[in-house]
């Protein structure tokens, strides 16, 4: 748009050059000399018009673009409570990248963010804290285009209408107003439950190594050994217990999802965060949609499918729902269990389609108890409204804590083949996507 806007006014001054050459000839022509001083007076008089209105124009027309690429829908004549400005933000290290944009570690003086509403409504901070706090920040990039400017409003009224829970990567602000363009979310201190469950699981095995050695070498070492598990066994090192709790936590925080009319569609381990002191809080909402949406995926070539992680009905039938999250929920307490081990390891994507609809479903984990399997095994009940709701979920594990029965055991078979293959990217080939898309009435641009 701003190019053709551009190329009229070339078209212009292309017009008004010949206007002044066609004159000059005829001027010229009929050898009349006041006839040309009053023609090109004319002409110069035509000219600093023209200018002046074109280069108003040209300042009109830029303010508006800029307006529009910076300030969509923003009222910049009063501040809002989520507002943050980047001069408020101190940038440390890049710890991940998106579609869109980059996320920085960085700092943000307590004062700025007492003033949102977010900050207050998580108690993020309180009126004593004076030093600078840490944070997640999303970036746009440079050169972005305007649908991904409009993505990442997108993303930003999505956290806006979720607003605040406990078990949620909360937003404490945004910019949209100033460069760079950011979203400030909670820092979680040790990353993703995947990679967290799994170094957990390398760090035990380790410690049972260890143990081992030192015990046949030298019983009297067995001290030395304690002391080193002492050390592993720090805020990163979990519990059976800590198990149930993610679950507990995870189930919670769908919950709520699932009673604001939101389905997360890409619930997994990789999409959960985990704090500083082994809370975890739902993170991943690129895929988030309004219930009421209509929930059917259109194939792109950039959209990235959750394959295993998918319900059936998602698969076949393209029905995303709060039931569709429960049937992602299992996969997730399968993670769990295994401390991160990978779902189908050894079934591709195209021969999973198949298999669940014949009703085949995971066996259970050594470790796991039949009565957790149970749990597990309800979530992927093919009929949706057979499985369990969150609130069933998020109750039933208040319960199985409370009682301190052992549904979780650490006595993990490593030579399991969802130990040795790691999940397959959850990007969908073409070839997968056409048999997802062959239902009537489902548009596909591959």
């Amino acid at each position: 748009m701003f190019n053709s806007q551009v190329n009229n006014q070339n078209w212009i001054f292309q017009l008004i050059f010949m206007l002044l050459v066609a004159i000059l000839v005829f001027a010229t022509a009929a050898i009349a000399i006041p006839v040309l001083v009053v023609s090109i007076i004319i002409v110069i008089m035509i000219s600093v018009a023209v200018v002046v209105v074109v280069r108003n124009f040209r300042r009109q027309v830029m303010w508006n673009a800029d307006s529009y690429i910076y300030g969509h829908n923003i009222d910049c004549s009063k501040s809002t409570p989520c507002w943050i400005f980047p001069e408020s933000i101190v940038f440390d290290k890049k710890i991940g990248e998106g579609a869109f944009g980059n996320v920085f570690i960085a700092k943000i003086n307590a004062k700025v963010l007492s003033k949102t509403m977010y900050a207050k409504q998580s108690q993020f901070v309180s009126d004593d804290v004076k030093n600078d706090l840490t944070v997640a920040v999303k970036l746009l990039k440079d050169g972005a285009n305007q649908s991904e400017f409009d993505n990442f409003c997108d993303e930003i009224d999505l956290m806006k209408r979720i607003g605040y829970h406990k078990y949620i990567v909360n937003m404490i602000g945004y910019s949209k107003v100033k460069k760079p363009l950011c979203l400030v979310l909670e820092y979680m201190e040790n990353g993703n439950l995947l990679h967290f469950l799994r170094n957990t699981r390398n760090k035990l095995r380790s410690t049972e190594e260890t143990q081992s050695f030192m015990s046949t070498e030298n019983p009297k070492n067995l001290e030395t050994v304690k002391l080193i598990q002492n050390e592993s066994l720090s805020s990163e090192i979990i519990t059976p217990n800590d198990l149930l709790n993610f679950a507990l936590q995870i189930s919670s925080g769908m919950e709520y999802l699932s009673s604001i009319k939101l389905v997360h569609c890409d619930l997994a381990a990789r999409n959960i965060l985990v704090g500083a002191t082994k809370n975890v809080k739902i993170s991943g909402f690129g895929l988030t949609r309004k219930s009421d949406e209509n929930l059917t995926y259109l194939s792109c070539k950039s959209r990235r499918l959750p394959v295993k992680w998918m319900a059936v009905e998602a698969l076949f039938d393209h029905m995303f729902t709060s039931y569709s999250d429960v049937w992602a929920f299992g996969i997730v307490l399968f993670e769990i269990v295994t401390l991160g081990g990978s779902p189908y390891p050894t079934v591709s994507d195209c021969e999973l389609l198949p298999l669940l609809k014949s009703g085949y479903r995971m066996d259970r984990p050594k470790n796991c108890s039949q009565p957790m399997y149970d749990v597990i095994v309800q979530c992927w009940n093919e009929a949706p409204l057979q499985r369990p709701t969150f609130t069933e979920l998020r109750k039933l594990f208040e319960e199985i804590i409370s009682r301190g029965d052992s549904y979780i055991s650490f006595d993990i078979d490593e030579e399991n083949s969802y130990y040795k293959v790691h999940s397959m990217s959850s990007e969908t080939s073409d070839i997968l996507k056409k048999e997802l898309f062959k239902a009537p009435g489902v548009e596909t641009s591959i």
